[in-house]
């Protein structure tokens, strides 16, 4: 019983730690250079 509560607080915490993480790096990554480009043809 004293592992299967363990591995639950590891998972709890490491889920908080991952959510955490995104939350912060939505941010940034809004910022960063990317995506679609404008593309005009050549003639």
């Amino acid at each position: 019983m004293r592992f299967i509560r363990q591995v639950i607080l590891a998972v709890s915490i490491a889920g908080m730690v991952a959510g955490v993480l995104r939350r912060r790096t939505k941010g940034v990554a809004a910022t960063q250079q990317g995506g679609w480009q404008k593309v005009t043809p050549q003639r």
